[in-house]
């Protein structure tokens, strides 16, 4: 077979990006072709019609390029390490990671089962749907300054037990407790009044300016049938 001297093939060239202001397109410099600049040509990407990703290249990245036609037209394949920008120390065997300049990491670990998502700064998770969070064991939520649920109803469940800690506590607006309550010290203030629709048992001290029962005073009512000696009077007097 005869080989075509004029046909010209792929080559595989590396540079630095020098141009990164066109979307999807980088200007390259070869340093080892006298300086020569490239025209804007596409950059390698996993999707390009109705899914996107967009992770620009830098200024001064280094780039492999597969160019065509005496570098007239080619394509930019990828980023690759150098003596400047080394590979990032984080890699391991059974590790995904991305790190950013900043610091911010997303990082599973395979071997570990362990997904981390450590940002340096703002992270917002936005949803027109539900949103379900499953843990197989524990899941904690911290906040350093201020923690904040707000919907039109917020529904708490447990099966074992609920604890709230906290110095101070405070509930507004209508309270409903279904079952028993146990509490150190009850104080109301503002004019409020606590009902009770059953029996209500006090093992110590009750004390009050006014206390009735059955429309009798307990600190101002009398007696009928009053008599000295070992007698007992009569009932109460309403």
């Amino acid at each position: 077979m005869m080989e075509d001297k004029n046909k010209q093939y792929p080559i595989l060239k590396y540079g630095l990006v020098s141009d990164n202001s066109e979307p999807g397109y980088v200007k390259v410099t070869f340093n080892d072709d006298d300086d020569f600049v490239t025209d804007f040509m596409p950059v390698l990407v996993r999707k390009s019609k109705t899914d996107k990703e967009s992770w620009p290249l830098e200024i001064n990245e280094h780039v492999v390029c597969l160019m065509l036609h005496d570098c007239d037209e080619g394509i930019v394949l990828g980023a690759i390490p150098s003596d400047e920008d080394a590979p990032d120390s984080g890699e391991a065997d059974g590790k995904f990671r991305k790190k950013f300049s900043d610091g911010t990491v997303i990082e599973y670990d395979k071997v570990a089962h362990s997904l981390t998502v450590d940002v340096k700064g703002r992270a917002e998770v936005k949803t027109s749907g539900s949103v379900l969070v499953d843990a197989g064991s524990s899941l904690d939520a911290k906040a350093a300054i201020k923690a904040v649920i707000s919907a039109p109803e917020v529904e708490v469940s447990a099966t074992v037990k609920a604890t709230i800690s906290a110095p101070l506590i405070t509930l507004e607006g209508a309270v409903t407790v279904m079952g028993a309550l146990t509490a150190a010290s009850i104080a109301t203030s503002g004019g409020g009044a606590i009902t009770a629709g059953g029996n209500m048992s006090v093992t110590g001290e009750v004390s009050a300016a006014k206390v009735s029962a059955g429309g009798i005073d307990l600190a101002l009512h009398k007696h009928s049938g009053v008599q000295t000696g070992p007698g007992i009077s009569g009932p109460a007097v309403p």
